[in-house]
């Protein structure tokens, strides 16, 4: 009775995503897309690789295209139902339109909208909140595709720390701009797209979705069992500050670049990953010597004129399957860490990052049920440098964890498939925060003090804000273009925004509307 049960459950979860992988296929154009980070097929994929590890590799990099969620569909669980169900499905879908297989073999152009909405409360007010994305693109060949995605979002406008213009509460931004060659073992994309690297439920320590999405060149190789991956960007460039009150005030241009090597064990149950990353910016310009991911950035930062200095980081992550329904998984993030005691520079704390963390499948006998736990901490002074063209941001937001550092967190989550289309996720988030901030004053207090003294100080620093925050989201995913969710946010705030005493409470009820709509024809 339970297997049956099961493949109930898996039937529900593949044909959810397969419906929008074969969907999007057909009406957005092009298999080859990437799927943004927003998009909730990343919960449904991540569901059906933790039941079934090994069908697809190397999904700590995102975002991932249309064509790798499809070929988690197609191998996993090939000899059940669920397979003969997917095949049936999808050759009912290739048959949409009066020419759908013929337009497939011949260019043609997309065209496509996404709106969003949330209505509801926050601390009694009343909120709608808008985003409406324009979505348009050609496929050239089966190789050669563009694409563009436009946001006007009235979220954007009640971000304080947005870097654009604002008319009455909207913001319009170009959140994707690229054009992308994909062979069957590399690719390389020119133009705007997000990037994540490493594994986790919500964030990422190095690059996550909580940065703006970058301008960049990527480049990426790919065997069964190792990738490499690099990309170089322009950020956003600021004023330098001893020049900005002047009428000649310069801009310091400002790039990063970074480079990863993963590897895969045992049909991609194990997979271990090296990643270094480097941020400057000056007056200077391009810097060759990093736009080479096969050099050693930190040596070569170390070997260069301090006014060429750099921001580098090194990040070692994993995802490990024990067995079906299991993931154990990790990151560690390096900024600094000394190993000398010789002068008084040495006496600074060690700047770091870890995260480790692990999920379950279908226990307690509760089939389609997924519990996780996961823990994360961020030393103070992490991603931050005295020099500000060096702060680890992009347009005031954060390229590594959303939370910026001098942090720990504990991360409580539980997702349950329901009945007739219903799915049910929830999580309990328990943060401390020092007064620490990534794009804040470097201090450097250690100076003061001689290297017999030493030199030491608390975790998380200063006055530290206690936050404990409940979730809840009920979605009715009836169709691959349409859902409704209802969404709860409860969160208790002690020393709030680190001062001292200041308590607050902050309540949220949504209901968000998600709607999409495309267009393709032959050019």
């Amino acid at each position: 009775m339970r297997q049956l049960q099961q493949r109930g459950f898996f039937r529900k979860i593949f044909c959810s995503l397969l419906l929008f992988v074969t969907f999007s296929a057909l009406l957005h154009a092009q298999k080859r897309l990437s799927l943004q980070p927003y998009h909730w097929v990343y919960e449904y994929a991540d569901e059906l690789r933790l039941r079934h590890p090994g069908q697809i590799a190397f999904w700590a990099i995102q975002p991932v295209d249309f064509n790798d969620s499809a070929r988690l569909l197609k191998t996993a669980d090939s000899s059940s139902y669920t397979a003969f169900l997917a095949r049936k499905i999808a050759r009912d879908l290739y048959q949409f339109g009066r020419r759908g297989k013929k337009l497939l073999r011949k260019p043609y152009i997309f065209l496509g909208t996404l709106i969003t909405e949330k209505y509801g409360s926050f601390i009694g007010n009343d909120h709608i909140l808008n985003s409406i994305r324009l979505y348009s693109g050609a496929r050239f060949s089966p190789r050669l595709s563009i694409f563009n995605a436009m946001d006007v979002d009235q979220n954007l406008g009640e971000d304080k720390d947005y870097l654009g213009k604002t008319w009455r509460d909207v913001s319009a931004l170009t959140e994707q701009a690229y054009i992308q060659y994909h062979a069957d073992r590399w690719r390389v994309k020119f133009g705007r797209d997000y990037l994540r690297w490493g594994r986790a439920q919500d964030a990422a320590l190095a690059v996550s979705h909580a940065s703006r999405p970058f301008d960049q060149f990527f480049l990426q190789l790919r065997t069964r069992r190792a990738q490499f991956s690099y990309f170089i960007s322009k950020l956003n460039s600021i004023k330098s500050a001893e020049a900005i009150n002047e009428e000649n005030s310069r801009w310091l241009d400002r790039f990063m670049s970074g480079g990863r090597l993963d590897f895969s064990f045992f049909n991609h149950k194990l997979e271990l990953a090296v990643s270094q990353f480097v941020l400057w910016g000056g007056t200077h310009g391009l810097e060759f010597y990093y736009l080479n991911p096969f050099l050693f950035y930190h040596g070569e930062q170390l070997n260069e004129d301090p006014e060429i200095q750099a921001n580098t980081i090194g990040l070692f992550d994993f995802s490990y399957f024990p067995k079906s329904g299991f993931e154990i998984y990790g990151q560690l993030l390096i900024d600094d860490v000394q190993i000398e005691k010789k002068v008084p520079g040495d006496l600074e704390p060690n700047e770091y990052g870890i995260l480790l963390g692990g999920r379950c499948a279908d226990i307690f006998g509760f089939n389609g049920l997924t519990l996780g736990l996961e823990y994360t901490r961020v030393t103070n002074r992490t991603y931050n440098t005295l020099p500000a063209a060096e702060k680890y941001e992009h347009r005031n937001k954060p390229i590594g964890h959303f939370l910026g550092n001098d942090f720990d967190r504990w991360l409580f989550t539980g997702r349950k498939y329901l009945w007739k289309n219903l799915l049910l996720s929830s999580s309990i988030d328990i943060r401390r925060h020092g007064v620490g901030r990534f794009n804040g004053e470097f201090d450097m207090p250690w100076l003061a003090y001689s290297i017999d003294e030493g030199y030491s100080e608390p975790f998380p620093s200063g006055v530290v804000e206690y936050s404990r925050i409940y979730e809840f989201n009920l979605r009715w995913h009836p169709r691959p273009d349409f859902y409704l969710s209802l969404f709860g946010r409860a969160g208790n705030f002690s020393n709030y925004q680190n001062k001292t005493g200041k308590t607050r409470n902050n309540r949220e009820l949504f209901l968000r509307l998600w709607y999409a709509w495309s267009f393709f024809s032959e050019i």
